[in-house]
């Protein structure tokens, strides 16, 4: 049995700002998997960067106390020494990736175990398996999904066998069928290899019967372990259609839009209409082309088939229809412009003397006030992620498109974020689009949710079931 132990942790990313973890200690034991749950910005990620040795080496400050695996701090070791001890995933597994195809990626992580070249390839064929993602072992990381890439990263450390896996957000970018069978995998690699699992989470209905604890934090402290119980529907507060919006012209109308990457068809023959003032949810397994269909409208495609915005062909990017879609992608470091988090959300809104008031007033609703003179890229994912919705809202656009805007956030802001959104799209009448892997959120937000199957979009009349 292996324990991860964190002694009186004090640690803050800026020296003059209050801590982010105080006086924090813990304990852990491989022989349980633990889950860690609690509001979005609490510190689960911070433990977690903290036990696998990446801070303080290369972030913020440990005030005093110390992180140790059995007794030794993995920052304290060479790589090939900690790659036995500890293996993580990030929020956004993107920015951990090495090199440019899955198959030179996982030769990458056993060269930095020392491997022998002989030995990796029956290892790392092994670990595809084990993902069920063999099919992608020659295709470049840049052209996965966002669920794809988090099967990769989980190879990666199933490749690995450390004494302890470290997940932050496993499930974030996943479907539901894929989630619940990685997390049943994990579970068996667990009981086949003894190693610690420790995970942050918000989702636990991925945990129920995997899991053996789930502790919750709250203010820089843990609470005591208890079992894993999960939440599934949401209390929306969205107003009514206005009279106007139920019989509305479409404001956006796509017609026989397929698109291909390179020889692969990854959408055939999509046709839909949205209207103002509607919600719109789309649903559809990691890899389906729900972000393809995504960025097709944004540009970033090819497509063949017609877009038509009010009435009119539309084109990306033209001055006719600049900023008339708006887009918070799936990686919100993809969308900032500006210098600081308040900059950020004064970019959309109108130059006159409301702004700054307008402004504060936003970050304050996202809680992201205390943070108005830092970079958006300090925050973590799910605080860059409310920032980047919010940032979008400011902007006076006809049509919204969310790409997976609940992302890595609590129960608590994922009703803020999606109470904000649909609020303002019927208030504003802008057609809210927006795709997501939890389908409870879907049937409960949405007034229309479609599912992507085969390369095409239809109707899913039951989507929580």
């Amino acid at each position: 049995m292996s324990i991860l132990s964190l002694q009186n942790i004090t640690f803050t990313y800026f020296e003059d700002r209050k801590p982010t973890l105080e006086h924090l200690s813990a304990e852990f034991n491989s022989s349980r998997i633990t889950v860690l749950t609690g509001a979005s910005g609490c510190g689960k990620s911070t433990l977690l960067y903290l036990a696998a040795g990446i801070y303080p080496h290369h972030a913020g400050f440990l005030k005093e106390g110390s992180a140790e695996i059995d007794g030794t701090a993995a920052g304290s070791l060479a790589a090939p020494e900690r790659a036995k001890l500890v293996g993580m995933m990030f929020q956004n597994p993107e920015l951990q990736f090495c090199m440019d195809t899955v198959w030179n990626e996982l030769v990458f992580c056993l060269e930095n175990r020392n491997i022998a070249p002989q030995e990796m390839e029956p290892r790392i064929e092994e670990a595809l398996a084990f993902c069920e993602i063999s099919h992608l072992k020659n295709r470049t990381l840049q052209s996965l999904s966002g669920g794809e890439r988090q099967k990769v990263m989980l190879a990666c450390l199933a490749l690995l066998k450390p004494r302890w896996l470290l997940l932050d957000e496993p499930f974030a970018n996943i479907d539901t069928a894929s989630a619940k069978a990685i997390a049943a995998k994990l579970r068996q690699l667990h009981e086949s290899c003894g190693c610690g699992i420790l995970a942050v989470d918000h989702r636990l209905e991925y945990w129920c019967g995997v899991a053996d604890e789930v502790r919750v934090m709250e203010n820089g402290l843990l609470g005591e372990p208890k079992p894993v119980e999960a939440e599934l529907h949401y209390s929306p507060e969205v107003p009514p259609l206005s009279p106007e919006d139920q019989t509305a012209e479409p404001v956006l109308s796509i017609s026989g839009l397929s698109l291909q990457h390179g020889s692969k068809q990854i959408l055939s023959n999509i046709s839909i209409a949205f209207q103002p003032g509607h919600i719109y949810a789309v649903l559809g397994e990691s890899g389906c082309g729900k972000s393809s269909l995504f960025g097709a409208l944004s540009g970033l495609y090819r497509y063949s088939g017609t877009i038509s915005l009010e009435g009119h062909a539309y084109k990306p990017g033209g001055k006719k229809d600049l900023g008339k879609l708006g887009f918070v992608t799936q990686n919100p470091q993809d969308q900032f412009v500006a210098d600081t988090v308040l900059q950020e959300i004064m970019t959309g809104l109108p130059a006159d003397g409301s702004a700054a008031e307008k402004a504060e007033q936003i970050l304050r609703s996202i809680k992201l006030w205390r943070y108005r003179d830092i970079s958006a890229y300090m925050l973590s994912q799910g605080q860059q992620r409310r920032l980047g919705v919010a940032a979008l809202m400011a902007y006076p656009c006809r049509v919204l498109i969310c790409d997976e805007p609940t992302y890595a956030q609590d129960r608590g802001n994922t009703m803020a974020i999606m109470n904000s959104l649909c609020r303002q799209a019927r208030e504003k009448h802008v057609a809210l689009v927006f795709s997501t892997h939890d389908r409870c959120l879907a049937a409960d937000y949405a007034d229309e949710v479609w599912e992507m199957k085969g390369g095409t979009l239809c109707a899913c009349t039951e989507p929580c079931l």
